[in-house]
């Protein structure tokens, strides 16, 4: 892959997981503080409410406060309730000290210099900053000649009024858990930052290794593709030099063509299997398995084989009990290891076949005596057209795509194949299925 797309791709990735963390922190950041900001008001206002109910009972306001307010008047309070209230002529200006309420209770009243506002009549109760002081405020309308207030030249009545509750020490804690609350939102917006670029990267490195896979199956296919097309091209243009050549004249030819057509039907099959591989076309379907049987099935022309090029093919089958396996499939797969075990391996050499039963775990294995893999070669040898051989001896006829075939049948039916050395040489390629 290019490394601009790349880099295009993370930055992508990284924006997008960044973007979505980022809201998800400011929502939460939100949320919890609007809901502790409700919580701690909500305490305030309920005293308001009882403030208000008790001049809503005696009959002294004027409306201009809320249902809920209404609501609350209904619950009965104590009759010398009075409550914190601030005073106010018919100008929105405070009239100060006490008052003999008609003349029969005091009421305390503060000043804030605060001028009333008249539109707060229709509002809930609000938060004011006044003289280093922070009220909860709510505000009300008297009935004229309901509550009398003295500003120095006698009795004044008193038009509007604010209920208030002093909440500096609750604005305070506020104040302090909002910067929690945005050192917090900085902390994980931070590790937002980081988190999204290391998922950013880690989530193209699969993407990175499949472009890398595609483009080494592409190129390896291409080669394995070129090489037969070519000896078939220059085969037939020779043929075509010699127009009157018998068949027989140009058997050698023709037989050589039909091998490479034979070399390139087989590398086809394989490679359409293996494009199988990375999808849901093929299915598993097991079925009740005598495994004497069917390994008998299938070594029995490798017995024979093995006996024309003085080679020794046995098998050692120790599970006497039906086995569910994909018999198409392990057959594939038995075939794929027998004719690496037979092309691997000279004349005199030994291919045992064993099956057996380990804790509820069909074994199966194929050992030789041959020419046994490397070190280096065993990390390598199931990916698809490795082979060890560098030269691609044509001899054996491999294009390095028999044991990637069996690895995938393998581990289709959740199982493990691995590949060890044989003593005192050879190899031995075990398979473990569940049952």
């Amino acid at each position: 892959m290019p490394r601009l797309i790349n880099r295009k791709q993370q930055l992508d990735n990284f924006s997008t997981l960044a973007l979505g963390l980022m809201v998800i922190f400011g929502f939460l950041a939100g949320v919890i503080f609007w809901v502790y900001t409700f919580t701690i008001y909500d305490s305030s206002d309920r005293v308001i409410n009882q403030y208000v109910e008790y001049y809503q009972r005696n009959g002294w306001l004027d409306g201009g406060v809320s249902a809920k307010q209404k609501e609350a008047s209904m619950r009965r309070l104590t009759d010398d309730f009075r409550g914190n209230f601030l005073y106010f002529d018919e100008k929105g200006k405070q009239i100060e000290n006490q008052t003999n309420n008609n003349g029969s209770k005091n009421v305390l009243t503060r000043r804030f210099g605060l001028t009333f506002d008249s539109s707060d009549l229709d509002l809930a109760p609000r938060t004011v900053h006044v003289k280093k002081t922070y009220l909860r405020i709510q505000a009300v309308r008297f009935k004229p000649n309901t509550v009398l207030v003295p500003d120095g030249q006698g009795l004044k009545s008193a038009t509007y009024g604010y209920v208030f509750v002093d909440v500096t020490d609750t604005v305070v804690n506020l104040k302090k858990f909002q910067d929690v609350m945005i050192w917090s939102f900085v902390f994980a917006f931070t590790f937002a930052l980081f988190f999204a670029f290391f998922v950013s990267r880690q989530s193209m490195k699969p993407i990175l290794r499949a472009w890398d896979q595609q483009q080494d199956f592409v190129n390896n296919a291409a080669h394995e593709l070129r090489t037969p097309m070519s000896v078939i091209q220059g085969k037939l243009e020779t043929m075509l030099t010699k127009p009157t050549s018998t068949i027989r004249d140009q058997s050698e030819a023709i037989i050589l063509s039909l091998s490479e057509v034979r070399r390139l039907n087989s590398l086809t099959n394989n490679m359409l299997t293996l494009a199988k591989t990375g999808s849901n076309m093929t299915t598993i379907e097991k079925e009740e398995t005598d495994i004497g049987d069917f390994l008998r099935g299938i070594l029995t022309p490798y017995v024979e084989m093995g006996e024309i090029s003085d080679k020794t093919v046995s098998i050692n089958n120790d599970v006497h009990q039906k086995v569910s396996v994909d018999q198409k499939r392990l057959h594939q797969l038995l075939v794929l290891l027998l004719d690496n075990a037979l092309k691997y391996s000279d004349t005199g050499d030994k291919v045992v076949v064993s099956a057996a039963i380990e804790k509820k775990r069909l074994i199966l294995a194929v050992a030789d005596t041959g020419r046994g893999i490397s070190d280096e070669a065993k990390k390598h040898i199931f990916d698809r057209f490795y082979r060890e051989d560098k030269t691609g001896n044509r001899e054996t006829g491999g294009t390095g795509l028999g044991l990637s075939i069996a690895e995938w049948i393998v581990q289709a039916h959740n199982g493990k194949i691995t590949v060890s050395d044989n003593e005192p040489k050879g190899t031995i390629f075990k398979v473990s299925l569940p049952i």
